[in-house]
């Protein structure tokens, strides 16, 4: 008979690694906003786009794309927000705040700064 030591599990850890990626959503009155937390790349970008596409059917005025917590992004992550703007390019209910330095590197390189709705944090109305 085999006897299991309680102490054998005890000292287990996760192994070392990015944080879960996360998308984060609050209403409040008529604005969303959405925060994506963590690496958004080939493995999370389902997620966003998921999240995105939840919050634009609803009947908010204003979809605010919270990047500041985005640690790390690439080409498949960039892929969401540039499928919510062209959804919403008509109605011009999104707004993005930029992510960290190396985040809205990749929208500099790219070229899309200026052809999406980046705004900072004092431009936003506050709602309430």
């Amino acid at each position: 008979m085999f006897r299991r030591h309680p102490a054998t599990h005890a000292h287990q850890s996760r192994p070392a690694g990015p944080e879960p990626f996360t998308v984060h959503s609050a209403r409040d009155d008529a604005r969303y906003i959405v925060s994506p937390v963590g690496e958004l790349d080939v493995a999370s970008a389902w997620q966003l786009e998921r999240e995105l596409r939840r919050v634009e059917a609803s009947d908010v005025e204003e979809i605010v794309l919270d990047l500041r917590g985005v640690k790390f992004i690439d080409s498949t992550g960039m892929q969401p927000v540039l499928h919510a703007n062209a959804r919403e390019m008509h109605s011009k209910r999104l707004r993005i705040l930029p992510g960290p330095d190396n985040v809205q590197r990749c929208f500099e390189i790219s070229g899309l700064t200026s052809r999406l709705p980046f705004v900072d944090r004092a431009t936003l109305t506050p709602r309430g």
